[in-house]
């Protein structure tokens, strides 16, 4: 039954490629969705200095790394090193590292709390945060709130989503006071939340955020041009605007 799931999400992965995806010549990228905004400003500026085509696949991690791993159809995959390369054990070849995630404290618009200490305040009422088991953000958090000594004396205020949207989504509509998000998603929602925090990355493991490409990428010149291109100056500058 795993095997039928697998080879239907891979199926519909594949039925929503582009059509000239593996088709000619362009380079195939898969990242996760939270870093949409970054990568499209990377893509239309490589593209505008070399005419190149690279078609864009975003999702969420788990599908993003199942359709790299079974479509033999993508050359890059972006996103967080530890889960790319640890616990979806992609074969990349090459990679390079765009910058650290960054671990930020949200707060809901009207909320009366704006700082990291009202984490500490008894009349702070619910956190989000994300899953601690499977989101690197929520892994993240967690490691802070022990770093700091926090733990466990807030945990009945701690409510544990799945994913960082979903964070956003509870800071959004005010059904908690604050939240933990990473800070390239405080920038695109930064005018709904009521302010935000960036935490000292001392208190927490380090979040790498990697472009690699596969072993099995059918466009590996191409590839390693645009790898190159993330290396520059122009390209680590929107890297740098998009909170990495």
């Amino acid at each position: 039954m795993r095997m039928i799931r697998i080879f239907a999400l891979v199926s519909a992965l594949l039925f929503a490629l582009p059509a000239q995806a593996g088709a000619t010549d362009s380079v195939v990228l898969a990242a996760g969705a939270g870093y949409k905004k970054m990568v499209n400003a990377l893509y239309e500026t490589y593209q505008k200095k070399t005419g190149a085509q690279i078609d864009l696949i975003y999702g969420n991690m788990g599908r993003v790394t199942t359709l790299a791993k079974e479509s033999g159809k993508v050359d890059i995959v972006l996103g967080d090193a530890q889960f790319l390369l640890k616990k979806a054990a992609l074969p990349v070849t090459v990679k390079t590292e765009l910058g650290r995630g960054r671990l930020v404290l949200a707060f809901a618009k009207g909320s009366k709390f704006s700082k990291v200490a009202d984490l500490d305040n008894p009349e702070a009422g619910r956190i989000a945060m994300p899953d601690t088991s499977k989101a690197i953000y929520g892994r993240a958090a967690r490691q802070f709130l022990e770093q700091t000594g926090r733990l466990p004396a807030i945990q009945s205020r701690l409510v544990e989503v799945a994913t960082v949207p979903q964070v956003f989504s509870y800071l959004a509509t005010g059904e908690v006071d604050m939240g933990f998000l990473n800070l390239t998603h405080v920038l695109n929602v930064a005018d709904k939340l009521g302010g935000y925090e960036v935490l000292d990355d001392k208190d927490y493991a380090p979040i790498s955020i990697i472009a690699g490409i596969l072993t099995t990428s059918p466009n590996k010149a191409g590839a390693e041009a645009f790898l190159a291109f993330l290396k520059t100056d122009e390209a680590q500058a929107i890297v740098r605007a998009n909170g990495l």
